[in-house]
């Protein structure tokens, strides 16, 4: 197995490029930590490369999954100073990896039934941005877009969606138009969700076949995307409190739409019939 003790050889390189994703259309993406590694490995992601710090390669609990990453990757060893250069936490967990994502096509986002879409404009945390898509993937939504926004494919928000990126179809566009009209042109109900005056969320349809759009906290969405929305939905909230953090808003609406689409595919009881 490889040893590296220098900061100055190419693998240090390749990582710190994959930190950064200098070139978002690159499919080279950071992986840090065991279970995000885990995650991908369990999803059939390509893992390019891997690298474990000297100090942690007697971690019974990691042992299993270095084995793995042995036989379906290039695994090396690197000291405790190499490995602070390759990973871009303050503390590093001791295991980082480079692995092959690449967005996904909007078509995979409206395969299923009853398609749920959260689409993301200007949502410049990543932080946040990984958290709609674990929300998103937690409550039933068939796909995530984002458009303008953090790279959701970047480190930050990978870690931030607790590996639902890996699963969940996640599109990143630059022009929220051809969204709109591909949305459209399948079918889909579209949605503008602002802080007030629109639909409460408890009283708008999301059971139906679905695209809803959510702006970044404070900015919002832009007067085209609500003017031309098939409805404005808004969650309800208690004055005086004006706006919810994206993630948050996000999820109320997700949870929602999953208890309608419950409430509507379960037998009533005068279907069952009477109980034994």
């Amino acid at each position: 197995m490889q040893q590296i003790s220098s900061r100055h050889n190419s693998i240090v390189a390749r990582f710190r490029d994959a930190a950064r994703r200098a070139a978002p259309l690159d499919a080279s993406t950071l992986l840090e930590g065991p279970r995000l590694i885990e995650d991908a490995l369990a999803a059939g992601v390509t893992i390019d490369v891997a690298a474990v710090s000297s100090a942690q390669t007697t971690r019974d609990r990691w042992s299993s999954l270095l084995e793995r990453l042995g036989h379906v990757t290039q695994l090396v060893h690197v000291s405790p100073s190499v490995m602070a250069a390759l990973s871009p936490l303050s503390t590093p967990t001791g295991l980082v990896a480079i692995a092959s994502l690449r967005p996904a096509p909007f078509e995979s986002t409206i395969r299923a039934a009853q398609p749920l879409v959260l689409s993301l404009v200007g949502v410049q945390d990543p932080g946040n941005t990984g958290a709609v898509i674990r929300a998103a993937e937690a409550g039933g939504a068939t796909g995530v877009v984002t458009v303008a926004g953090a790279d959701p494919y970047g480190w930050k928000a990978l870690r931030g969606s607790m590996g639902s990126t890996l699963r969940l179809p996640v599109v990143r566009a630059d022009d929220a138009e051809r969204i709109r009209a591909d949305a459209r042109a399948r079918g889909l109900h579209q949605f503008a969700a602002v802080p007030r005056g629109g639909t409460p969320t408890t009283d708008a349809d999301l059971s139906r076949p679905c695209l809803i759009w959510l702006g970044a906290e404070g900015g919002g969405l832009a007067p085209p995307l609500m003017d031309d929305a098939d409805e404005l939905v808004s969650v309800p909230m208690h004055a005086p409190v004006e706006s919810l953090n994206i993630a948050v808003a996000s999820a109320l609406i997700v949870y929602e739409a999953a208890r309608q689409r419950a409430h509507r595919t379960a037998p009533s009881l005068a279907a069952r019939g009477p109980s034994a």
